[in-house]
């Protein structure tokens, strides 16, 4: 009981975080996930991929939640958020195929590569003039395409979700305001992960226990699911009350916390 209710505590905090910012919540899944699977006695090689599946299943309702609240504020853009798709999805997809099949991906280089990405990602979103973006601005679709291919690339190399590249991409690329950036973010997260559920939920693990389709557990990711259901459409209320300058604050601090995430991952 007390792991259910540690995982809907979890839940509710990443699904409000997904709705408030439009990342899809991974940052706080994969960390939780991991400590409660190591605890649970699972171990390597098969620790991994049970964590990956499980954040991905929790990512994709974060995600669908969050943008069916979108629909119901009429903050919903469906041609955008299916231009970046048309990209982003087969982009990553090859790039977690490359890898998993090659022995030239260096995480560690590309994981230095990958920080100071978004340390300039971080300065140029701070002290950029407010007066270059609207919540009006109406990009042409290409440019969304463009920027759903960087986001699959990047989000294929680095394991991150695509929200923590594609709304800094969207408010300094397209000059689009950080909450139709979020709105559309949060629209193509779900789609991003509908390929990687089916993949991993296709797999056959080498210890199967109990109820479990491939390796996503349904006793493990339905209570961060039950956490969502209840603060993504907060989250996403919040973002659509709160001012633009606000928002950006608060993606600055958690673009931050993946900077030093990142590097702990390198330095142990």
């Amino acid at each position: 009981m007390s792991l259910i209710l540690t995982l809907v505590f979890f839940g509710v905090v990443g699904g409000f975080i997904s709705g408030l910012l439009g990342v899809g919540g991974g940052i706080v899944f994969v960390p939780v996930l991991s400590s409660i699977l190591i605890y649970l006695g699972y171990e390597d090689p098969e620790l991994s991929k049970y964590i990956l599946a499980n954040s991905f299943a929790a990512t994709f309702f974060a995600g669908a939640i969050s943008s069916y609240k979108q629909y119901k504020l009429n903050a919903f853009y469906p041609r955008e958020i299916l231009f970046t798709c048309l990209t982003a999805v087969p982009s990553s997809i090859l790039l977690s195929y490359l890898i998993a099949k090659g022995s030239w991906y260096d995480k560690s280089s590309f994981s230095v590569f990958f920080i100071f990405l978004l340390v300039l990602m971080l300065i140029r979103f701070l002290y950029k003039s407010n007066a270059v973006v609207s919540e009006k601005t109406n990009p042409s679709m290409v440019k969304f395409s463009v920027t759903g291919l960087l986001t699959g690339v990047i989000a294929g190399l680095s394991g991150l979700g695509g929200g923590v590249i594609m709304i800094p991409l969207f408010t300094q690329y397209l000059k689009m305001g950080i909450k139709k950036s979020a709105s559309i973010s949060i629209g193509v997260i779900p789609l991003m992960m509908i390929p990687m559920m089916v993949l991993y939920a296709s797999y056959q693990p080498a210890n199967a226990i109990g109820y479990q389709w491939g390796y996503i557990l349904p006793g493990l990711f339905l209570p961060l699911v039950g956490g969502l259901l209840f603060a993504a459409p907060l989250g996403v209320a919040m973002g659509q009350k709160s001012s633009g300058k606000r928002l950006k604050t608060i993606f600055a601090v958690l673009i931050i916390v993946v900077i030093i995430k990142t590097i702990g991952n390198i330095i142990t």
